[in-house]
C-alpha cells in the first residue's frame, strides 16, 4: 500500500516584479498529489514548498523553535564559541551541557528528527513522481532541487546521528536512508551505515548538479549551491590531519575550486562586511545559500541577544570569553558583535549580532546563512593543507586573514591547520560548524571555562556524547532502530 501525502503550493499576493523570486518563498497551502504532478508548474510549486521546511520548520508541530534555528543552534551547542548564563536544565541545555536526551519534553531531537523525514518524504514525493525519460526543464529543475534539498537534510543528519567519517564509517550507524515515498505504512527501515548516508549524498548532489538549468537567487538551489556543499562533505571525509584521505582532500578541494573559479561570488569588503549581517540575504555577493526569512521569522536571535523590548527575556548565550579572547583587537570581525546587555547581567554584555538583522521581540528577519564563499575558501584551504600543499592553503588563508585586516602569515605543517582552524572558528561562529570542526578531525572539544548550568570540560572526538540521540519515540515505533550510546 502506498502512502499518500498533501504537497505544498504556493498561493501568494503579487508582490512587484523585482520581489518574483522571494515570493515564491511565502508561506503555501494545499493541494492534492495527483493535480499537484500534473503540470510543469506543479513540479515548480512542489520545490518551492521545500524550502520553507528547511528554515521555519513546517514540520515543527507548530513548535516556535524551527529547522534552521535547531539546526544552527545545536551545532553552536556542541562547540566553545558559547556559554550560558543562568539556564538550568531545558532543551537548549541539554545538547549544551552533553546530556543528549532522547525525550521530546527536554531536548530538540525529536523535532529535529521528525522535521528531517518530513521534509525528506516531500523530496522523495516529488522525485517518484518524475518520469524517467523527462525532458522538461522546469521539471528537471525541480528533481534537481528536491535532491538538493534531500542531500542537504541527510548531510545533517548525518553530522548529528553518526560517528565522524574518519572513525570506521563502512560499520558505524548513520540513519534511515529512505529514497522513496512508496512504503507500506508498516515500513520500519534500520540504520544505514554512515558511508552510506554520505554515498547518497553525493550521489544526490552529483545528480542535481547534472540537471540544474535555471539561475536563482542565493534563496534557493543551484549548480554552485551544490558544489559548494559537496566541498564540506568531501572535507567531513577528508580524515584527521594525520591521518588524511588525498582522495576525498582533493576532491574537496576540486569542487571548491569549481565554486572560487565561476566567479559568481565575492568576498564582502571594508565597510560591507563589516555590515554583513544587518541584511537579508538575496542581493549579498558572498551567500551561496541561505535560508531566507524575509518572509517568516528565525527564533534563534533570542538564544544570543536581548531584544529591545522591555521585560522580555532573552541572551541565554553569550560568545565565550575563550572565541572572544582570540579575535584580535584590529579584527574587523568584532564588528560582529555589540554591547548588549541582558537584565542581571551586566558585566556579560557582548552578544553576536548574526541573528540580529530586523530583531523584534524574540524574533528576526536574519537569514540562515548555510553556505557562504568564506567557508568555501576555508575548505579548500583545509583540504590543501591536509594534502600537503603548502602554498595553495596559505593563499587561501590569507585571503581570509587580509579581509578581515589581519596580517599575512608564513607557516607549514601543524602550525598551518591549527590556523586555518582557528580563522574557520572566528569567520564561521555561530553559523553551524562549531564542534563538527573539531570532531571530524579527531580533535576534542575543550572548554576552560564554566557556565552556569555546567563547569569546564572536554569531550574526546570518540566520546558518544558527541552525537544525538534519537527520539524515543521513534525507537518505540521502529524496532529497527538501534540508539546512539551515551
Amino acid at each position: 500500500m502506498k502512502r499518500t501525502i498533501i504537497i505544498a503550493t504556493a498561493s501568494l499576493i503579487t508582490l512587484s516584479a523585482c520581489n518574483k523570486q522571494l515570493d515564491e518563498l511565502r508561506p503555501h497551502n494545499v493541494t492534492n498529489e495527483a493535480t499537484q504532478f500534473s503540470t510543469p508548474e506543479g513540479f515548480t510549486q512542489a520545490a518551492m514548498g521545500l524550502y520553507p521546511m528547511i528554515t521555519t520548520g513546517v514540520a515543527m508541530e507548530n513548535n516556535y523553535f524551527g529547522y534552521g534555528d535547531i539546526t544552527m543552534f545545536l551545532s553552536e551547542a556542541h562547540g566553545n564559541n558559547i556559554h550560558s548564563l543562568d539556564l538550568g536544565p531545558n532543551q537548549y541545555t541539554d545538547a549544551f551541557n552533553y546530556i543528549n536526551s532522547p525525550d521530546k519534553d527536554h531536548s530538540w531531537t525529536y523535532y529535529f528528527w521528525r522535521g528531517s523525514y518530513f521534509t525528506i518524504l516531500h523530496a522523495n514525493k516529488l522525485l517518484d513522481n518524475v518520469q524517467k525519460d523527462e525532458q522538461r526543464p522546469a521539471i528537471l529543475q525541480a528533481k534537481a532541487e528536491a535532491l538538493f534539498v534531500r542531500a542537504f537534510v541527510y548531510f545533517n543528519l548525518v553530522r548529528f546521528y553518526a560517528k565522524p567519517y574518519y572513525q570506521n564509517a563502512a560499520s558505524s550507524s548513520g540513519v534511515m536512508l529512505i529514497t522513496t515515498a512508496a512504503n507500506s505504512i508498516d515500513y520500519k527501515p534500520a540504520r544505514a551505515s554512515a558511508k552510506a548516508v554520505y554515498e547518497q549524498v553525493i550521489a544526490d548532489l552529483e545528480a542535481a548538479i547534472s540537471l540544474f538549468n535555471q539561475e536563482k537567487s542565493n534563496s534557493f538551489a543551484g549548480k554552485q549551491a551544490a558544489a559548494a556543499l559537496l566541498s564540506r562533505v568531501y572535507l567531513y571525509m577528508g580524515g584527521t590531519f594525520q591521518q588524511p584521505d588525498a582522495t576525498f582532500n582533493q576532491k574537496a578541494a576540486s569542487y571548491a575550486d569549481q565554486v572560487i573559479n565561476s566567479n559568481k561570488y565575492t568576498l564582502l569588503q571594508d565597510d560591507a562586511y563589516r555590515a554583513y549581517y544587518n541584511s537579508s540575504n538575496v542581493a549579498n555577493k558572498e551567500d551561496i545559500f541561505a535560508g531566507n526569512m524575509d518572509f517568516g521569522n528565525a527564533s534563534i536571535s533570542q538564544q544570543y541577544a536581548y531584544p529591545p523590548q522591555i521585560n522580555y527575556t532573552g541572551g541565554y548565550y553569550r560568545p565565550s570569553s575563550d572565541l572572544l579572547s582570540r579575535i584580535a583587537k584590529t579584527d574587523l570581525r568584532n564588528s560582529h558583535y555589540k554591547v548588549n546587555v541582558t537584565p542581571g547581567f551586566p558585566d556579560d554584555s557582548i552578544a553576536t549580532v548574526k541573528y540580529m538583522y530586523l530583531y523584534n521581540a524574540i524574533y528576526s528577519k536574519s537569514p540562515f546563512r548555510y553556505i557562504r564563499l568564506a567557508e568555501v575558501y576555508l575548505n579548500r584551504a583545509e583540504a590543501n593543507a591536509k594534502l600537503g600543499k603548502k602554498d595553495a592553503a596559505l593563499a587561501d588563508l590569507n585571503i581570509i586573514r587580509n579581509r578581515a585586516g589581519l596580517a599575512p602569515v608564513d607557516l607549514s605543517g601543524q602550525a598551518l591547520f591549527d590556523e586555518i582552524l582557528l580563522q574557520r572558528r572566528i569567520e564561521l561562529a555561530f553559523e553551524g560548524h562549531s564542534g563538527f570542526d573539531y570532531f571530524r578531525n579527531g580533535l576534542p572539544m575543550v572548554r576552560d571555562y564554566s557556565s552556569a548550568s555546567s563547569g569546564a570540560m572536554t569531550i574526546p572526538a570518540t566520546s558518544p556524547k558527541i552525537l544525538l540521540r534519537i527520539p524515543q519515540e521513534e525507537i518505540i515505533l521502529n524496532p529497527n532502530l538501534t540508539q546512539n550510546e551515551q
